[in-house]
């Protein structure tokens, strides 16, 4: 039994460890995620105004055609 109670701070720190070292892994992937969602957000939306600078018809009229 006082092998037990020896043991008993060292498992409860491994416990803390893994939890928080869980959290902080957890809270990167939702970074990560939130950041990609933005940046394809960021694309879309620059892709968007870029289309909108095309003109639609081309003007040939200064063309030696």
């Amino acid at each position: 039994m006082d092998y037990v109670v020896a043991l008993l701070p060292s498992i409860g720190l491994a416990i803390i460890f893994v939890v928080v070292l869980r959290a902080i892994l957890f809270a990167d992937r939702r970074e990560r995620a939130a950041i990609r969602e933005l940046e394809k957000k960021m694309d879309n939306s620059a892709s968007l105004v870029a289309h909108d600078d095309i003109p639609t018809e081309r003007d040939n009229s200064d063309s030696r055609n």
